[in-house]
């Protein structure tokens, strides 16, 4: 079946529709964030990308346009004329933590795509750790590769790996800082 990205009620457990992918362009937009200012990159409706800026840096497209060729294997070009309901479903998704935008995971491995959906399924206020993560995928004893999907998680805060931890306590790493993912906890409310 496949979803409507346009419909506000469209369910989390639909992640692994993709878009088609022939002739489509990715284009990009920014958005503002709990985690600051963001890179966002779609196409047709479907984000394929989100790249958080450093704490203390300026935005920086060029970074951007590198990351989505190198890590997700596609070029992106400015967005001159942003979807408005686009860019407002991506920012309130921001905003409330909810995980409920179409991704493309596409650019995955089977097992990644798999963890992520798993992942988009954590509510906000909670999070699991990376065993519990991989038992959910009946996958008990593959936490390690659970913790290289978080790493290659495409779409950070759209697939909240932030609620991601280890068993050992603490929040654990984090590709943009374990200062940010701790922040990015408490604003849902996450005691640890």
């Amino acid at each position: 079946m496949r979803a409507d990205p346009g419909n506000a009620a469209y369910p989390t457990h639909e992640y692994q529709d993709v878009p088609e992918r022939a002739g489509q362009a990715h284009l990009w937009f920014t958005a503002d964030s709990p985690a600051g200012p963001v890179f966002v990159a779609h196409s047709n409706g479907w984000v394929s990308g989100l790249q958080i800026t450093p704490s203390g840096h300026e935005p920086d497209p060029g970074r951007f346009v590198d990351y989505m060729r190198d890590e997700v294997g596609t070029d992106v070009e400015p967005d001159p004329d942003p979807d408005p309901k686009l860019v407002a479903r991506v920012s309130e998704a921001l905003a409330t933590g909810r995980t409920d935008v179409p991704v493309d995971l596409s650019s995955r491995s089977p097992f990644q795509q798999e963890v992520l959906r798993a992942t988009a399924r954590i509510p906000r206020g909670e999070v699991r750790t990376y065993g519990e993560l991989a038992e959910e995928v009946g996958r008990p004893r593959a936490a390690r590769a659970v913790g290289t999907a978080m790493a290659r998680n495409p779409v950070p805060l759209l697939v909240p790996c932030h609620r991601v931890v280890p068993a050992s306590g603490g929040v654990g790493n984090y590709g943009f800082s374990s200062g940010l993912k701790a922040k990015l906890l408490a604003g849902e409310g996450v005691i640890l």
